[in-house]
């Protein structure tokens, strides 16, 4: 009984040593970073209650609440709908409901386990800032809610995958009716309607892994043309990206993105401080808004394709190193790509004066550029060092923190300068492009060293 949560659950126990032992620096970053977030949002949870600051807990619920959603989502679209070794556990003679409720079981379960290292860390931290944590009942409800989001996070990834997507709706209803509830308890009291759908969802779980392996199968007939090195790798890139849709996806976050940041750079001061603060934060809020706004574009455009260009590599790598091609080739053919990524960021800088005027956009084209560039320049090495390894969460986390620190430096003392009226920072601004520039060269030759490190030993990587 339970063979195929026992053996998946190896699995990850088994990738995660490996990972660990060949990456042990991304590891303990990660590992500190994951506790420095959870003891940073403790004392804002301190800080928030002593101000007498106040806020909606249902918020922070929901963001929880979506956040663990979209991971078992995630978690079942690996271990199930594209995962190659699915299709023996499929082949046996035990039902193929009964294995991928198993794996739902087992993405659930570890799910659940996150959720209560996390949650006891944080009010471990509470408790040694002297904060009240003496709420079982609340505790109680939102582990319920917890476990309803993994249940319908594995139904949401079966039907979304499919050739069937209308499946979607009763989950979505059932999310709409969640979110405006605006109760923990009437969520979960929603359990057992949230586990006879997830029931349903494993009825026809084979579409969605039949339906994405047809996909792949397509995709891989297409026909080749005869191009140049870089034409062919720049060719190959964007069409991984446009076929993923990734690039309406990006457009449209920039466009949206604009939007939220002129919003909360107009109202955010008022929606989120109270009034008896409001008088020490007020002009460097709105500040703080356009800066969050440009920081999840070019996350989200440039930090996310500039890793996947390589993460994603695992097992086409080696194609390329038996090809006569030099690293700098690969490396400068895929990084091309990333050109029509920016793109994607010029909407953010079309809709952003509606809100803010015209007298700041050229500050802000010239931040965002920098800002891509930087995110360029930090994430490329990084995704050549650990090609094929498929560490994307980790190394996006990492890369985020330190971009994040970058720019928030150079944003916070570029604006000081602006505030005097007697320096021009033009000269700045294009000394640091040029210094920019310089470090994107060096990176990416630094990139191509790093390439050839993996690969030395040829009779490992070929046929």
């Amino acid at each position: 009984m339970f063979e195929t949560s026992k053996l998946l659950l190896m699995e990850i126990t088994r990738n995660l040593r490996v990972k660990m032992k060949t990456s042990p620096i991304l590891y303990t970053f990660f590992s500190a970073m994951i506790f420095f977030s959870l003891v940073m949002f403790a004392f804002l949870t301190f800080f928030l209650l002593h101000t007498k600051t106040t806020f909606n807990f249902m918020d922070v619920f929901y963001t929880v609440f979506f956040l663990l959603l979209m991971k078992s989502a995630s978690d079942m679209h690996t271990h199930f709908i594209s995962a190659p070794q699915a299709s023996y556990a499929l082949s046996t003679q035990v039902t193929q409901r009964k294995t991928v409720g198993e794996i739902a079981l087992t993405i659930v379960l570890t799910n659940m386990v996150l959720w209560f290292c996390f949650s006891a860390l944080y009010l471990f931290v509470l408790s040694l800032l002297h904060v009240s944590v003496n709420y079982p009942v609340e505790y109680i409800l939102f582990t319920v809610n917890v476990l309803i989001a993994g249940l319908l996070g594995c139904s949401l990834s079966f039907h979304f995958f499919s050739s069937r997507r209308y499946r979607m709706l009763p989950t979505l209803l059932l999310l709409g009716f969640f979110w405006v509830s605006q109760s923990l308890l009437f969520i979960a009291c929603m359990f057992p309607l949230a586990l006879i759908h997830c029931a349903w969802s494993l009825s026809h779980p084979l579409d969605s892994y039949r339906f994405v392996k047809r996909k792949e199968r397509t995709s891989e007939r297409a026909q080749v043309f005869q191009r140049g090195i870089f034409h062919a790798l720049f060719i190959r890139e964007v069409t991984g990206i446009w076929r993923d849709r990734l690039y309406i996806s990006f457009t449209s976050m920039s466009i949206m993105t604009a939007v939220g940041t002129g919003y909360f750079f107009r109202y955010g001061t008022d929606l989120f401080i109270p009034e008896s603060i409001q008088k020490y934060i007020s002009g460097f809020l709105p500040s703080l808004f356009v800066f969050l706004g440009c920081y999840i574009v070019v996350m989200y455009a440039a930090v996310f394709p500039a890793l996947n260009l390589f993460l994603t590599e695992e097992k086409t790598m080696w194609i390329l190193r038996n090809l006569p091609l030099k690293n700098e080739t690969i490396v400068y053919g895929k990084t091309l790509a990333l050109s029509l990524c920016f793109l994607t960021t010029l909407p953010f800088v079309a809709f952003i004066p509606i809100f803010l005027g015209v007298d700041d956009l050229l500050f802000i084209i010239w931040f965002l550029g920098f800002s891509f560039l930087a995110a360029v320049i930090i994430a490329i090495p990084l995704g050549v060092k650990y090609v094929g390894k498929k560490s994307d969460i980790l190394l996006l986390y990492s890369v985020a923190m330190i971009l994040f620190v970058l720019l928030s430096v150079i944003g916070a003392g570029m604006n000081i300068l602006r505030s005097v009226p007697t320096i021009s920072i033009l000269p700045l601004c294009v000394l640091l492009l040029l210094l920019e520039l310089t470090l994107l060269f060096l990176s990416l030759r630094l990139s191509a060293r790093l390439l050839a490190l993996p690969f030395k030993n040829q009779i490992r990587y070929s046929v």
